[in-house]
């Protein structure tokens, strides 16, 4: 064997160990998770409706609809924390606790989901529109707003809109504290949804 061809042979080798302790090298901690689990505690107890409510799947932009957890620094600038991340994606988590509160409020006599053939009164539509931790304020807060929209059950016009937006505060700036205030940001927004519902579906 030459000596050309022998260190070729070491290189290629050299290319394939290095390349095999890439594969090998063990894998990067797994980012915290964090959950949304809060729902209002003090709706008022009111007579259940006879009107089904079709409560469509939250909506919301690329920006929040991942289980990445999105912060401000700068107005208008969006970032992700590396270490911690919603353990669902937003809209998901806001479906469970949305069908929670309206179930538990008693202001429709059913809440149900699509696919859904039966009859329905009207039907709730909502959309994220911001879900952000805000550090361009002081003190930093939880920025949560929401578009919510009712529609007949035949579809067409809505029957009323309204825009829900809240701004809790931190009480530590970090990715858990953030966190925490959008678990009483979501309970509070969940309470005026209610309280929408019970003034528009009847």
């Amino acid at each position: 064997m030459t000596g050309a061809r022998r260190a070729a042979l070491c290189m290629m080798l050299a290319v394939a160990l290095s390349g095999g302790c890439t594969l090998l090298a063990p894998p990067g901690p797994e980012p915290d998770k964090e959950m949304l689990t809060a729902i209002p505690s003090d709706l008022p107890a009111r007579p259940r409706r006879g009107a089904t409510l079709l409560v469509f799947p939250p909506e919301a932009n690329a920006i929040y609809d991942t289980a990445l957890m999105a912060y401000m620094d700068q107005p208008g600038r969006i970032a992700y924390f590396s270490r911690t991340e919603w353990a669902a994606r937003p809209p998901q988590m806001l479906r469970a606790l949305l069908l929670r509160t309206l179930d538990r409020s008693g202001y429709v006599g059913a809440v149900v989901t699509p696919p859904f053939a039966g009859r329905i009164g009207c039907a709730l539509r909502t959309e994220i529109v911001a879900f952000e931790q805000d550090f361009t304020t002081e003190p930093p807060a939880f920025h949560l707003a929401l578009r919510l929209s009712l529609i007949p059950a035949g579809d067409g016009a809505a029957i009323a809109t309204r825009e829900v937006e809240l701004r809790e505060p931190l009480a530590e700036r970090t990715p858990h504290g953030g966190a925490v205030a959008a678990n009483a940001a979501i309970a509070k927004a969940l309470k005026e949804v209610a309280e929408f519902v019970h003034a528009h579906a009847g």
